[in-house]
């Protein structure tokens, strides 16, 4: 833990680099953080905070620039600052006044928050784990294939082709469904769900039965949307193609994705660089929560280091409460 004025060094060299991306000097850092001692003390508690690893001296200039374990310093103790009442108002008036199907909305989600934040932002959908099944569907497409659709709260439908080996009749589907409906409408999605009383049932509606709760078991895991908002705002963050090509690449693959927005963590959560991704030093994201139904999801921002922390966090949480508070029954 830094005493006082180191901390408030640190906080005032981070804000200035975020802000000018360059080198900070010792009488900026005296200007921004207001502190009552000389350009020299500034400079004397410079070399500790060097020789503690949280600032570094580039070669070429006599100032410094914050490493890793300044960021995650200077990120762990800050308190986000308020919004705008322009900023608010817009991101209330977004969610009073849609009204769009659920992927739609999740997608312009991510496009508002690109837009107010001026990062690129990602919203992970929902997946079908632990959501309640408001209904349950089969429907005989042939004699030997059956579409299953799980529809869970919130909106959020799943849908699996059952191929079977003995044919089945219309019956013998309706009866099935029924079956289906009794033991899995109105509860929360597992990976074994409970099996259902099948006296009575014809082999093959038994059949259909067994197939449909193993398609249910595997729904748990299906594949989540990713929806990205502001792709084109990479190109004016980071100007090295081969890392833009690499950040973009992270963003095509769900097990990435889940990695970037850290959707194990709790609460908001702020992660940086190596972090991350190993190969990514320049890389920072913003993500926090958001519910929906029985389930719970997340949604984020990405951008390089000098990421302007504190606004950024504020914008997060409002939106992602927003989304929340909308999907609400």
């Amino acid at each position: 833990m830094l005493d006082e004025r180191k901390a408030a060094i640190l906080g005032a060299l981070v804000e200035d680099h975020i802000e000018t991306g360059a080198p900070v000097s010792s009488r900026a850092i005296l200007e921004r953080s207001g502190l009552d001692c000389s350009s020299a003390t500034i400079r004397n508690e410079l070399v500790v905070l060097e020789r503690e690893g949280y600032v570094s001296k580039p070669h070429t200039s006599a100032g410094r620039v914050p490493t890793d374990r300044g960021y995650r310093y200077y990120v762990d103790h800050l308190s986000p600052g308020l919004l705008r009442p322009s900023t608010r108002g817009r991101i209330d008036r977004f969610f009073s006044s849609y009204h769009s199907e659920f992927g739609r909305v999740l997608r312009e989600t991510s496009d508002l928050l690109s837009e107010v934040t001026s990062y690129p932002a990602v919203v992970l959908g929902p997946g079908m784990r632990g959501r309640v099944l408001r209904d349950v569907h089969l429907l005989g497409v042939e004699p030997g294939v059956v579409l299953l659709v799980l529809v869970g709260d919130g909106g959020r439908v799943h849908e699996s082709v059952i191929k079977l080996t003995v044919p089945v009749t219309p019956a013998e589907v309706d009866d099935a469904h029924q079956a289906l409906v009794a033991c899995l409408a109105g509860k929360p999605l597992a990976d074994d769900p409970e099996v259902p009383d099948l006296a009575g049932l014809a082999p093959a509606a038994r059949s259909l039965v067994a197939r449909a709760l193993e398609a249910v078991a595997d729904s748990a895991d299906a594949g989540r949307d990713i929806y990205v908002g502001g792709t084109s705002r990479m190109v004016e963050l980071w100007e090295d193609l081969a890392k833009l090509h690499r950040i973009l690449g992270l963003l095509e693959r769900e097990a990435t994705v889940l990695q970037l927005l850290d959707d194990s963590g709790e609460g908001t959560t702020v992660r940086l660089g190596p972090e991350i991704h190993a190969s990514e030093q320049d890389l920072a994201v913003v993500s926090a929560p958001y519910t929906v139904g029985g389930g719970r999801s997340r949604m984020g921002v990405l951008g390089p280091l000098r990421m302007d922390y504190g606004r950024v966090i504020r914008v997060v949480e409002e939106v992602s409460e927003a989304l929340g508070d909308s999907l609400a029954p």
